[in-house]
């Protein structure tokens, strides 16, 4: 009984000398190549799926025409609030405005975030777009 006892115990320690190296060592390699791991993974998650591009795509036409639909609107209120009567139609009207440009100005810096995520969703903007919309300008083209 005695004489099993040492290789037994040898056996253990091997083996649990190998879970440790195995669990830490595979840890550490995964820590080595987080990068590489990740940026392939962001590579593939966005220019080599057709269906994320073609999004990110329409998206900045969207968000561009979204804008210009609420100058439309905005310039469509301060002409009708110039005609207004009544001082509650002027107040409507002036609140709808506020809100108006408030959504406006929501849309552009949403437009702006995403044209300058390159490694993402910005770099499938199209070139005919602005590269950033301004806020100040009454009117984007």
């Amino acid at each position: 009984m005695k004489k099993y006892i040492l290789p037994t115990v040898g056996v253990a320690t091997l083996i649990g000398a190998l879970m440790l190296i195995a669990v830490y060592g595979f840890g550490q390699f995964q820590r080595i190549t987080a990068d590489f791991r990740g940026e392939t993974s962001q590579i593939e998650k966005t220019q080599a799926n057709a269906n994320y591009r073609i999004a990110a795509y329409d998206h900045f036409y969207d968000r561009c025409a979204g804008v210009q639909s609420l100058e439309s609107k905005i310039k469509n209120m301060k002409t009708e609030l110039e005609a207004a009567d009544s001082d509650q139609r002027k107040t409507v009207l002036n609140t709808s405005i506020t809100a108006s440009k408030n959504k406006r100005a929501e849309l552009i810096n949403s437009y702006n975030a995403d044209a300058r995520k390159e490694g993402t969703r910005g770099q499938f903007k199209a070139s005919d777009l602005p590269y950033e919309l301004n806020e100040k300008k009454e009117e984007t083209r």
